[in-house]
């Protein structure tokens, strides 16, 4: 994978003042990337290339809460970088996955201490491991195995506001789990297992900062179901309501899989913690057909959706991707990355929120994957 090179000065530049950043992983090879957006001028600029030892990709990474590392799910591993004062990256420590689960896929970190990072192959019954963190962020050890049936293949996990339980989106075996994780004892038991509609196939999901509400994207229905949550006891009940995440007009969903759902993310200075939006993302299977995104209200007070505000094209099919990745600095702003034709796109919500358009638009040489946000 072959990148621009960009002076120090440059980033100096770029990287402070009116200017937001974050980091891209791609789909192969071995550089992750440093972005800036200019919310001021509506502007993508590519300022740092970072060479890193994920060299058969960075398919998925996270960020800690301390936004002092990133975590790579590569081939055979889970890495973690720490982020140094010039927003680059450097090589910490290494988790070695198993022979016959090779394929690590998705990562979460924990949003308060033990820091607990989990990690997830996607092949059929390989566990989720739960991962300990040294006090600097690093990786250190595998703690717990979360563990699912013979037919799971798990895509993407999220956690409960206060770390002690783990929801898994088994897109293999159309089901989703849940686990209770002591942050203390550093044990993991599975306490629920939900088999999903015929066709449904649960692939990411996404915790409510309030606990009350798990949302679950349907990748193969193309939709996103609503699971209420116990805040005592961690358990879910499927509502049985769903929202397509296609236009009404479209009838053959077997052209589109569905990718992504993330909450906007109230700004420091919001009179509210309670995120606004919900969004999504729809990848079509061709890249001569656009994918899509859609956004939901969300109550401020129950975290319940109380309306879906728009289903509209992405600018390219998507590709492996179509991840939508909040901007930390208003909730108006997500950025969308396409591997099909190799580019990073700015969103922007309207001001009725009833409609999204791209603001921004970054080509690159390699297949982008998912973003995380520094600031």
């Amino acid at each position: 994978m072959w990148f621009y090179r960009i002076s120090p000065l440059a980033f100096a530049t770029l990287a402070f003042g009116e200017s937001h950043y974050f980091f891209s992983g791609f789909f192969a090879g071995s550089t992750i990337v440093g972005v800036t957006f200019d919310d001021a001028t509506s502007t993508l600029s590519l300022v740092n290339n970072i060479t890193t030892q994920a060299t058969s990709g960075s398919k998925w990474i996270a960020i800690d809460a301390r936004k002092q590392n990133i975590y790579v799910a590569t081939t055979g591993a889970f890495q973690s970088y720490a982020i140094t004062a010039n927003k680059s990256l450097e090589f910490s420590t290494e988790i070695a996955l198993s022979s016959d689960c090779q394929n690590a896929n998705y990562l979460t970190a924990a949003s308060a201490s033990n820091y607990t990072v989990f990690g997830t192959p996607y092949s059929t019954g390989c566990s989720t491991q739960a991962v300990s963190v040294d006090d600097s962020g690093a990786l250190k050890m595998v703690t717990a195995n979360l563990t699912y049936n013979s037919k799971a293949g798990v895509h993407g996990i999220d956690l409960s506001p206060d770390n002690a339980f783990v929801y898994s989106g088994d897109d293999m075996g159309n089901a989703v789990w849940v686990h209770s994780y002591d942050q203390e004892t550093q044990t993991a038991t599975e306490i629920q297992y939900l088999a999903a509609p015929s066709g449904a196939n649960p692939r990411h999901l996404a915790v409510h900062p309030n606990g009350e509400w798990v949302y679950v994207i349907y990748e193969e229905a193309n939709s996103l179901a609503i699971y209420k949550r116990d805040n005592f006891t961690g358990l879910l009940t499927d509502t049985n309501t769903t929202y397509s995440l296609l236009p009404s007009n479209i009838t053959d969903l077997s052209s589109y899989w569905s990718d992504e759902a993330k909450f906007s993310i109230p700004s420091t200075n919001s009179s509210t913690t309670s995120p606004k939006y919900l969004i999504t993302g729809t990848r079509s299977h061709s890249t001569s057909i656009l994918g899509y995104t859609s956004a939901f209200a969300l109550d401020p007070i129950t975290g319940a959706i109380t309306e879906q505000l728009f289903i509209t094209p992405t600018t390219g099919s998507g590709g492996s991707a179509n991840a939508v990745s909040p901007a930390p600095f208003s909730e108006e702003y997500y950025a969308i990355t396409d591997s099909g034709s190799n580019f990073l796109e700015m969103w922007k919500i309207g001001d009725d929120g009833k409609s999204a358009a791209a603001v921004a638009h970054l080509g690159l040489n390699g297949a982008p994957a998912n973003v995380v946000w520094t600031n």
